[in-house]
């Protein structure tokens, strides 16, 4: 496959007229883009193309060089492991005159994208992210589903903050609520982000705003209301096993759970309780000991 890609993209890399890179980091002392690749495909892009255009956020910049050090002593230790990656570029304008290669023009894009719009709110401390994938590599959630499963640019927890800051937390409801909030995030987050912390202001936004579906606001309401009587609780659960236990009839499996635990069964059979609640277990047991 490596050789097939090769044969294939090489031609195009060797005539393209204008390479499209991101940019890792941005020094703003010297105006230089700083690149990082395990697989050196930017050289091919930055070098050989007549035009280099650098697309990266405006928090990516930095303010000098030793400050760029300190960054890339973080991304690749934390990105893969690394001292450092592969291939480590940093890129200050165009050709010049004596060199023998290079693009002819350079230009750096800023993308706003709705950064600026985070300073001085909630969510300021996600514009310290340098995109090292630390959090997606200890997050439960994302190893599970993948990244193509979050339906934006950024995966993982640092997604689920970022897409909802970006977009707007009403056209990216779920991802809030796919992660476990464990805070293994945090523990490993390089630049100290509370993820888990700032995933949980999001569902509170969802619900000042009543953004979450009926269903969900009814269910957590009633659970509320047993959470604080115990009497109801414990027979409304002794009541509804009983009644889950009659639905999975001999199979003891349920493939059909009604109102919101439809989404369970519509993909799988759910285990049908069998025997006495947990209280029920519990409150046995401590009369057997007493």
């Amino acid at each position: 496959m490596t050789r097939e890609a090769r044969e294939v993209l090489r031609p195009h890399f060797m005539t393209a007229d204008m390479g499209v890179t991101g940019g890792n980091f941005v020094v703003a002392e010297t105006g230089s883009v700083a690149l990082v690749t395990n697989e050196g495909n930017e050289g091919m892009c930055t070098v050989m193309p007549r035009v280099h255009v650098a697309v990266t956020g405006i928090e990516k910049v930095l303010p000098t060089l030793e400050d760029l050090a300190t960054a890339m002593r973080l991304l690749p230790r934390s990105a893969t492991g690394q001292a450092t990656s592969n291939y480590f570029s940093v890129l200050t304008g165009p050709r010049g005159e004596g060199d023998q290669d290079g693009p002819e023009h350079m230009y750096v894009v800023l993308v706003d994208g709705g950064r600026t719009g985070l300073i001085g709110g909630d969510f300021q401390e996600m514009l310290r992210c340098i995109r090292c994938g630390a959090c997606m590599n200890h997050c439960p959630v994302y190893q599970k589903v993948g990244g193509h499963a979050y339906g934006w640019v950024y995966p993982g927890p640092m997604g689920s903050v970022l897409t909802p800051s970006y977009v707007g937390i009403d056209k990216a409801l779920d991802l809030p609520q796919a992660a476990t909030l464990c805070g293994e995030c945090n523990s490993v987050c390089p630049v100290g982000i509370p993820l888990s912390d700032l995933l949980r202001k999001l569902r509170e936004k969802q619900v000042e705003r009543r953004l979450r579906p009926w269903k969900e606001r009814t269910g957590l309401a009633v659970w509320g209301f047993l959470a604080l009587h115990p009497d109801a609780y414990a027979l409304f659960t002794k009541l509804a096993v009983r009644v889950l236990e009659r639905m999975g009839g001999r199979n003891r499996s349920i493939a059909k759970l009604p109102l919101g635990g439809a989404g369970w069964t519509n993909t799988r059979d759910m285990p049908a309780p069998v025997g006495r609640t947990f209280r029920e277990l519990y409150a046995a047991q401590r009369s057997h000991i007493g």
